[in-house]
């Protein structure tokens, strides 16, 4: 249970998920049964039936939260969370996600196309082995156009280098 401040994070609840699982991955602590429970139950209230996983019950499949969900999941790793990935319905809805136009991937449908959304995109398809060539193709080309004069990555082609 998160003290009532935490209201303000609701559509963030899959990060929260995630920060609490894998500090405790990290620290090398078990979360008990019930734990488990708890967690990959709320999870699943979050998981959309195109696929992906919102940031809160009823939200639409967002790259970001998504990529916390699966993380958190994969962090606890018993059988009842990982079986709750939808991997089919996710890799149709990644694949809504593509940009044609430029090779990028979308944070969500009709949503903005940048290298954090294509980063956590490709890396869960990795995580779940669902990245294939069709998911991939033309994902090195538009990061290499978000590459800047001085050697770093903006968030879009034609950005300033920020972050990596």
């Amino acid at each position: 249970r998160l003290p009532g401040g935490f209201v303000s994070l609701d559509c963030s609840r899959p990060w929260i998920c995630y920060w609490t699982t894998h500090a405790m991955y990290l620290l090398n602590e078990e979360l008990s049964s019930g734990e488990i429970g708890r967690i990959v139950s709320n999870l699943g209230h979050m998981q959309h039936p195109d696929g992906g996983f919102g940031g809160g019950p009823g939200q639409i499949p967002h790259a970001a939260p998504n990529y916390a969900a699966v993380l958190s999941l994969c962090s606890i790793g018993s059988e009842q969370a990982l079986d709750l990935i939808d991997r089919n319905g996710m890799y149709k809805w990644f694949l809504s996600l593509k940009c044609g136009k430029t090779g990028g991937i979308a944070m969500h449908v009709d949503g903005e196309v940048d290298t954090r959304s294509t980063y956590t995109v490709l890396c869960v398809a990795q995580l779940l082995n669902i990245l294939t060539p069709e998911l991939a193709s033309g994902t090195a080309e538009y990061v290499l156009a978000c590459q800047t004069y001085e050697g770093g990555f903006g968030g879009e082609p034609g950005n300033e280098a920020h972050g990596g």
